[in-house]
Order: C-alpha cells, then structure tokens, then sequence
C-alpha cells in the first residue's frame, strides 16, 4: 500500500505556469457543457408544456413543427454561448434563428436560400395571420392546425424558449422561468373545459422540474471547492421534492372538498368571453366543448308562410380526417348587395322572401342567412360571396356579433314531380370538388350505396332511396352511441363506422347521405347552420309588416346535405330523424313517437332516447358493430411521444455519462503525453465516483488510490494500472515540464482506464452495478 508522506509533498514541484494556460479553457469547456445541459433540460421542458395544447389543436401532426422551432432556437443560443459571444447578441441570435426557421417552414416559396423573407413574404404573412383568425373565431376547439394557426402555434413557442433560455442560463434565475411555462401551460387551462387534465399537467410539472434540478445542478459547480461538494446531491434532491410536491398536487384536490365542486372548482375556466358565442363550421364531434344549453341565442322574423333554416356555410371536401369549409377565396366576390342570380339557385326565381336576423352574441366569421340569398344589407364591415356556395365570409376580421342585417333570398318551388323529371348534372355544370371522393373508402359506405341506388336511374329516386333507409327504423338517433363507440368524429371513416353501428346524430346522417349521394352520381355538400328554432311570442317589423319573431341557440344547431340536380341547382334533404323539417318535396312517413326533438352539432349534454318507448331497434341490434366497443386503432400518437420522452429522460443521465466518456477517450488518443494523462486521470476518478468511491475534499491522489485499491480489493492487474495512472497525472499536475519520466516507467494507456472500470464494476453488487451505470454519481459535479 503507498501512502502519502510529508516528503512527499516537499519534493512535489509547482505547476509548470505553461500547464495552466490549459485551465481556464478547460474551465470554459465544462462550463459551456453544464450551460448546454440546462439547454437541453430547457428544451424538454418546452416540449412536455406543449404537449397541453393536444386538445386545443386537433391531433398531434403540429408537435414535430413546434419541437423543430424550440430546439433550433436553443441550438442557436447554445452555440453562440459556446463561442464566448455576449449575452445581447445571444439573444439576437436566437431571434434571427426564430425568424429564419419560421420563413423555412412557412413562407420557403417567398424567401431567398429559404430562411430570408422576399417581397412577397408580407402578403403571405397577412394571409396566414387571416386565416388564423378566421380558425379562432368560428371554430371550437380542437381546431385544426392550419398554417396560420400553426405559424402563430411556432412563434409563440419559439418564444417562450427564447425567454427560458434568457431567464434560466443568461440570468441564472430557472425558478422564474417557470413563467413561460406556465403562459403556455395557461391556453389550454383556459380554452379546455375540464382544464389541462392529469397527463399534461404532470408533464409540464415534470419538465419544470427537470429543468430547475439541472439549473441547481449548474450552479454547484460555480460555488467554492467545500460549498460544490456540500452541494452536489441537489441534483436527486430537487428531483425529489418536486416529485414529492408534484405529488401532493395531484393526491390533494381528490381529498379535499372545494376542488372539484363550489365557488372556484379545479378546471373551471377563465372565460373573458363567455358574453360570445359561435358554431364551428368544422363540426367537431364529441369534445364535450359546447354544452346544448341554449347559449349564443338568434333571433330573426321573415316574410315566409313557416321559419327557415339558417345556414351558415357548407362542407365539401370530404377528405382528411375531419371536414372543414372550404373558403374558396379564389372565386369570392365583394358586393353582398346585389349577389344576384348565380348559378346553383333554385330553379326559377322561386318566392322571394325577406328576413331580419340579429344575432346578437353571435361569433363567425360565415354570415347567417337562409338559402339562397340574393342581396343582404344593413350589414357592418367587408364581406364576400361565393357564387358557388352562396356563403358570406368577412374579409377583414369583422364577425357577426351584435349585427342586425336584412336578407332577401328566394325560396325554391320544387315539387316530386318536378324533381323526378330532372336527369344527371352534366359535365362541367358543377365544380368538380362536389363530386369527388378520396381513395380508401370504407367498403361499408359503397355497398350500402349499390344495395340502395343500384336498380335505381333518376338521381332524385336516388336521393329519396338514401334518405329514406337513413330515416327508417333502422337507424337509432343517439348523441352517446358515437362517444361510446369511439366513432364521435368527421371523416369517412367515421361514415362507416356509423353506417355499422347505425346509431348517431345530425351530422353523421348528414355526411353520410352526402358521401352515398357522390356514389350514386349526384353532386353533394353538407350544409351547417340551424335549424328553424321556436317563436318568441315577439314581432318585428320588417318590410313594413309585423311579424312573428323566431330564436335559435345552440340546442338548434344543425348539419343536412344538399344535393345538386340539373336545372334545380342545390336542393335540402333531410335524413336525420326526429330533427328539423322534412321538405314537402322529400316527405316521408312520419317519425316515430318517443325519439328527441333536439339536436347539436356539439352533443354532449343531452340524454339519449329512450328506447324503451320507441319503436326504433336499439343500436347494434343491427349491422356489423355494438355502441360501446371501441375502433381498434393503435396507440395514440400522443402518448407514444410521451412515453418517448419520459424514455429519453430516463436514460439521460447514461446517455451523458457515456457521451462524456467517448468524448474522453476521442480527446487521450489525439493529445499529447501529457494532456492526456489528465484526461485519463478524469475519467478514472469519475468512474470511481460513479461506483460509490468518491475522493475526499482534502485527499490527494496517492492517498485516494491507496484508498481505493484496499476498497475495492483491486487485484494485481488493476493495481498496476491505476498506479500508472496517478503517476502520469502527478507527473503533469507538479512536474515542470522538463521533468522527464522515471526510467522504466511506462506510459498509461486507455486499456489502463478500461482495466481500472472492470475491477470497479466486479467489486460491486448487482444493485450497485446498475446504479453506477444507469445514475453516475459523476454528474452532479465533475472530479
């Protein structure tokens, strides 16, 4: 055994002062990689946040595009520290990266070399931030993560990982950037009815703790030699009280009362709007976000013989995972006034009938009128039509809250009779989009279709074949049946699964007879609006009569097809039993009694019928599926990126640990004798660490190897190996540099530290093996 003798240390040179030129680089080094340590914690914890906007963006295609942001912007931060560059310019420079990887993604076709803007990015820009704003203000969440709302989505997460970046490197405070954090843990908590929900709040939680811990973790290595070494267990400290606190955060509102229910419930919302209303043209189904209680309420009174549809836009492209209105800005027109008698009217000019609709808290940016319009006035702000759809759609961010406006449309004189005489479109008489169809069509949807129209040559025998198999006893109006059956959404297949289950409301009818209606040769849109409502008991002058006035909220809204017909233009159905008005030209036997009169596009809220008094055959007694029994569909794709990050911040600490080591090893061949017998010497200690061995605050490295090889009963081999070890690390640290080595002496080597890391791991139990490798000691300071 070698001890350290008091002669020892007298013979012992100083440092050579050209070996300490080496210091403070390789201060700096270690340093700049605790500083991208806490960039790395920083960018998890961006990306844990963000996984609580799932629920406010539909589906989780968006979250590459924000984690692509966030890590290009610390990257740039990260790297500019690195080169020593000043803090201000650090932050310019992660704001020049925000701005270049925002005009890559979303403006590349008006840029030069793709991340510089040209000329043409400013319209784009307007573009975008319009489209964004027509997204928010008339559909409900989850909306869909077009490319303004995901251009705004980027920007803004781009920013809070600037500002984290700021707060918790630049001005040491990781604490306060829990700020950012939690203003974007805030959207959801807000938006969301039941609040940001367990997963996404323990993650977020988890990311702000991972990220103070590392920040503590820095900061040990910043204090003198003793305070560093009473701080270097902060690390599983901080980890472990913010478990704890995450914990009790999580255990606490089930245990006591005022959580859940009373004044200030746990989810409740900030609702600075709830003064508005709208209806999302996107008919998202089953979020449970907008309660049919009679909120958003229109009034309107017309000249007609009975109360009409309000309709709000349509939906055409039956593509896609869920549907969304088409705003066919290429072909819209400004003057609503004298809209005129476009192509795709009733045929004739039909009654003409005038209607005043307010529609006050009433938010779109669609406008309400009852089809088909011809000239609408008293109206505020700009707007435009389409001729094809004959919606109204803003153009400069006006809604219709708190309008009062008059609408003259013409009312279709259609008979069977008129409608039976009338043959295909022809080509080119439609857009072709009403008549297109995406591969992959559910088997289901085209068989029912040939079993209903196969025999059948008159498209409008066609369209009352469908509408009644989708009215007739078959079918169950339910608004729980698509929740329980995992179907509660748009899409074809969602029109499958229905067509199985035979159970739903408003719009799986609605798309269903659309979609069988393409197949069938007839051109076809779903239409969403309201339904007729209830009188008011009130009248309203218009047109210098006094008439009934009638309401609609959010208990009528309604989806219904319209199907095209040569020489007719677009033409109501109705296939949703117990619900609107069936046209005197589409009539039916009459519903059953005992089915619900009421319908939302939104249906949570509302019972479902009750079967016992009804004829109609409960759902699942016919066709291939059971109301209940969920779609197979694999893992969502949220959880799995959740599941992969918890992964990656499991095996971070091993993944740094090995990283540091191959780092080590790459710089002891590329290093002079000298150099690199202080690398090697790193390496050895920390690995010892790792293993339960750590060097005390005033041991020198004789005393510690001595200590370690009695320890951990090195055999002869390792001894050796350690020995020309510390000999070649006292040689560099107290030798002047023309000191030559002992002779016989031979030089370390990397199988030395390879040789000193396998006794270490056989002097150690299973547990301990495992731990040394899976939680290094070596990270919480550097040795």
């Amino acid at each position: 055994m070698e001890t350290t003798t008091t002669t020892d240390r007298q013979t012992l040179p100083e440092p050579d002062p050209r070996q300490r030129r080496f210091l403070p680089q390789s201060n700096h080094a270690a340093e700049g990689q605790r500083h991208l340590m806490v960039s790395l914690a920083a960018l998890v914890a961006v990306v844990l946040v963000s996984l609580s906007i799932h629920g406010v963006l539909d589906g989780w295609g968006w979250l590459l595009n924000v984690m692509f942001t966030a890590a290009a912007v610390l990257t740039a931060t990260a790297g500019t520290r690195s080169l020593r560059w000043p803090p201000v310019l650090s932050l310019g420079a992660g704001l020049l990266t925000l701005a270049g990887v925002l005009v890559w993604q979303f403006f590349r076709d008006q840029s030069f070399l793709g991340v510089i803007p040209g000329s043409q990015a400013t319209e784009r820009l307007a573009s975008l931030l319009e489209n964004a704003e027509t997204t928010v203000a008339s559909e409900l969440a989850p909306v869909a993560p077009g490319e303004g709302v995901l251009l705004i989505t980027c920007a803004a997460t781009g920013l809070a990982a600037l500002l984290i970046d700021t707060l918790a490197i630049t001005c040491r405070m990781p604490a306060t950037s829990g700020i950012p954090l939690l203003a974007v843990l805030s959207i959801p908590a807000i938006i969301l009815p039941d609040s940001v929900g367990v997963p996404a709040f323990t993650a977020a939680a988890a990311g702000y703790i991972f990220l103070l811990a590392t920040g503590q973790w820095r900061e040990s290595f910043e204090s003198q030699d003793q305070a560093a070494h009473r701080t270097a267990g902060y690390l599983t400290r901080a980890a472990t009280i913010g478990a704890g606190a995450l914990s009790l955060a999580l255990v606490l509102p089930a245990m006591v009362p005022g959580f859940t229910t009373g004044t200030f419930p746990q989810g409740s919302r900030l609702q600075w709007w709830t003064a508005a209303s709208g209806l999302d043209p996107s008919v998202t189904l089953g979020n449970s976000l907008r309660e049919p209680d009679g909120s958003g309420r229109i009034t309107y009174a017309t000249t007609a013989n009975e109360p009409l549809y309000l309709r709000l836009t349509t939906l055409e492209d039956f593509s896609g995972r869920r549907w969304h209105p088409d705003q066919r800005m290429d072909s819209r027109r400004t003057g609503i006034r004298q809209m005129g008698m476009s192509a795709g009217l009733p045929v004739g000019s039909g009654n003409l009938t005038t209607t005043r609709i307010d529609t006050r808290s009433f938010t779109s940016p669609w406008l309400l009128a009852p089809y088909a319009p011809l000239s609408i006035t008293g109206l505020n702000g700009a707007w435009t039509w389409d001729p094809g759809t004959l919606t109204v759609l803003s153009t400069a961010g006006e809604t219709t809250a708190r309008q009062t406006y008059q609408v003259i449309s013409s009312l279709p004189e259609l008979t069977p009779e008129l409608l039976a005489g009338l043959g295909p479109a022809e080509d080119g008489e439609v857009d072709a989009g009403f008549s297109f169809l995406p591969e992959g069509l559910p088997p289901v949807i085209r068989q029912t279709a040939v079993n209903l129209t196969a025999d059948l040559t008159n498209p409008y025998s066609k369209a009352m074949a469908i509408q009644n198999y989708l009215r007739g006893g078959g079918f169950t109006y339910s608004l729980q049946a698509p929740v329980e059956g995992n179907y509660d959404g748009t899409g074809l297949e969602v029109i499958g699964r229905f067509l199985e289950v035979k159970a739903g409301y408003c719009v799986h009818f609605a798309g269903a007879m659309a979609v069988m209606a393409r197949l069938a040769g007839i051109p076809s849109r779903v239409a969403v609006g309201y339904a007729p409502g209830e009188p008011t008991g009130n009248t309203v002058m218009v047109a210098g009569k006094d008439l009934p006035e009638f309401a609609v909220d959010s208990k009528d809204a309604h989806a219904w097809p319209e199907l095209y017909f040569r020489g007719a233009g677009w033409v109501r159905f109705e296939p949703t039993p117990s619900r609107g008005v069936v046209p005197v030209y589409a009539q039916q036997p009459a519903t059953p009694p005992g089915l619900p009169v009421e319908d939302d596009l939104r249906p949570d809220g509302l019972s479902v019928p009750d079967t016992a008094t009804s004829p109609t055959p409960a759902p699942g007694l016919s066709g291939n599926g059971t109301p209940g029994t969920p779609i197979p569909s694999g893992v969502e794709p949220g959880m799995t990126v959740v599941v992969l990050v918890l992964l990656f911040l499991a095996a971070a600490p091993f993944l740094i640990r090995a990283a540091r080591s191959g780092g080590r090893k790459r710089r002891f061949l590329s290093s002079n004798p000298q150099l690199a017998a202080g690398i090697a010497w790193a390496e050895t200690t920390e690995s010892a660490v790792d293993h339960g061995y750590t060097p005390g605050a005033a041991e020198t490295p004789r005393a510690f190897t001595s200590r370690l090889m009695q320890q951990a009963r090195f055999n002869s081999q390792a001894v050796d190996s350690l020995t020309r070890l510390r000999h070649a690390f006292e040689i560099q640290m107290y030798a002047a540099a023309k000191v030559q080595p002992v002779p016989g002496t031979v030089s370390p080597t990397w199988a030395d530290v390879q040789e000193v890391k396998r006794a270490l791991w056989g002097s150690n139990t299973l547990p301990a093996r495992l731990k040394a490798r899976l939680l290094p000691r070596s990270l919480r300071r550097r040795y």
